[in-house]
């Protein structure tokens, strides 16, 4: 049965799990939060006027731009008894190519799909970079200008979005914002640059364990070395966001991580290739026993028999003593 110290060791794990636990889930709820919370801009008090949420749904640094859903609903007189919209609406935004969004009164679908540009950043600033982003757009219903009311989330899991309304007049409605890489993907990038440099700098340490005790050729320790050059290269691709090569996270961690492991491998392998070409084969470092010494063990002999007669001597002087004493 466990005693008192075991169980409080496994109490002490319990808890250090149980919190770990925890700690991840309020990790991932206050991002949940954070991404669902709604930033509004324009006239969004005024009684008469067309509603407008923008969720973006993806950012593709290396095409600079953003893919922004617009989904519209008219308010007051510009909508129906049934909440349609009551004339053709009209967007204008700033989206490259698609500057007028038209939506049919007969039309079922009030949802378009604009792709915004990325004014500032680099990809190869991975995991640090950032971009900013503008979005800005008005309204018109049966030819008139109307206001809207510019409504922002932001449903994109890689990155996070940091959105400012910039105001506007009510006939029209803008953010400036910047975005920039998730929590999830800052500590995935981050476990990822220590897990790196962990694993080459283990295998430079294990290489030069094996050269210092003057090892031949360890085929295991070869095949674990090699193992982990592939194995880095596919931790590297399966990075979130897909990085460019040549981004931060290669230059801070990756290619010294390659570096160090290809050159272990190949230390090992000329020291072992040498060692076993002057020993004329395997090194074999099996401990074996020092020979016992040439006459060894017939001096051991006769110093047992030199004792049990001295002991036998001794014994007889005290049967003596004993029989003289009673007599």
């Amino acid at each position: 049965m466990p005693g008192p110290s075991a169980l409080r060791r496994l109490l002490i794990g319990v808890v250090a799990l149980t919190g770990l636990f925890g700690l991840g889930i309020g990790l991932y709820v206050d991002e949940r939060q954070t991404r669902q919370r709604v930033v509004t801009a324009g006239a969004p008090d005024a009684r008469d006027r067309i509603d407008v949420n923008a969720a973006v749904q993806a950012v593709d640094p290396e095409m600079r731009r953003a893919t922004v859903q617009l989904k519209v609903f008219p308010k007051g007189r510009y909508a129906d008894a049934f909440g349609n919209a009551a004339e053709d609406i009209t967007l204008h935004t700033n989206a490259p190519g698609q500057e007028r969004l038209t939506f049919r009164q007969q039309n079922v679908n009030w949802v378009k799909v604009v792709d915004v540009a990325l004014l500032e950043g680099t990809p190869s600033d991975y995991p640090f970079d950032r971009y900013a982003t503008r979005i800005a757009l008005s309204a018109e219903s049966g030819g008139e200008r109307v206001p809207v009311a510019l409504r922002f989330r932001d449903q994109n899991a890689h990155f996070s979005f940091d959105p400012r309304a910039t105001g506007g007049d009510g006939a029209w409605a803008a953010f400036d914002g910047t975005a920039g890489r998730s929590r999830s993907t800052f500590i995935l990038a981050w476990f990822m640059i220590g897990s790196m440099w962990a694993v080459g700098l283990s295998v430079a340490v294990a290489c030069w364990l094996v050269v210092g005790q003057r090892r031949g050729l360890q085929w295991g320790a070869l095949g674990w070395a090699a193992a982990s050059l592939f194995a880095l290269v596919g931790l590297r691709g399966a990075a979130p966001g897909s990085p460019p090569n040549g981004c931060l996270l290669d230059y801070a961690a990756f290619y010294w991580a390659e570096a160090l492991i290809a050159l272990s491998l190949v230390r090992l392998v000329a020291h072992g290739i040498r060692l076993e070409h002057h020993a004329g084969g395997p090194v074999d470092l099996t401990p074996t026993a020092p020979p016992p010494p040439r006459g060894g063990t017939r001096r051991r002999a006769r110093g047992r028999a030199a004792s049990g007669r001295v002991r036998a001597r001794g014994s007889g002087r005290v049967r003596r003593r004993r029989v003289r004493g009673r007599a």
